[in-house]
């Protein structure tokens, strides 16, 4: 992990897993998680509320304390850990509207630093949706209405004119 790693995203992840993992038998961890993950999702989506991150540390101590097994008691660790030393990075989901590490989809937004952009087309031709047009040599630009935010563009292109925020 580094900082192209968007936390919110890895406890997402966590979580999801877990909840499949989990033998649904007691409350607190069927329930618990489930919500959980919904609130995550939300966050991810953009759909993230400032209170939100206490409510996800609330639900995350209660699951340990009730749950009935070692899976219920350790799953909300990985949200909370999260939490507790990248609080930052869930505050500019929730509060700023953007993932800092360029991940979650909803959040981020592709375009062409027109400075760097020698204009060679290597992005427009690897782009799936034709979101990206511009005459040869000249800077191109991204159709943020066509883009579906896959990243190819930034992959392909050598001069690092593509800029995620």
């Amino acid at each position: 992990m580094d900082e192209s790693t968007c936390m919110v995203d890895l406890a997402k992840y966590f979580t999801r897993f877990l909840t499949e993992e989990s033998c649904g038998k007691c409350v607190p961890c069927r329930e618990g998680l489930d919500r959980m993950l919904d609130i995550l999702i939300d966050i991810t989506e953009g759909r993230g509320k400032e209170e939100d991150i206490d409510l996800l540390q609330e639900l995350g101590e209660v699951i340990k304390e009730t749950a009935l097994c070692a899976l219920g008691g350790t799953a909300p660790n990985p949200v909370l850990s999260t939490i507790r030393y990248f609080r930052d990075e869930y505050e500019a989901h929730i509060k700023d509207g953007r993932c800092p590490a360029g991940v979650c989809k909803a959040l981020i937004s592709f375009t062409i630093d027109e400075d760097k952009c020698t204009g060679c087309g290597v992005c427009a031709r690897e782009c799936p949706q034709e979101a990206i047009s511009g005459e040869k040599k000249l800077p191109h630009t991204i159709d943020q209405v066509k883009c579906i935010k896959c990243g190819l563009c930034r992959d392909s292109c050598k001069f690092d004119a593509i800029i995620v925020s």
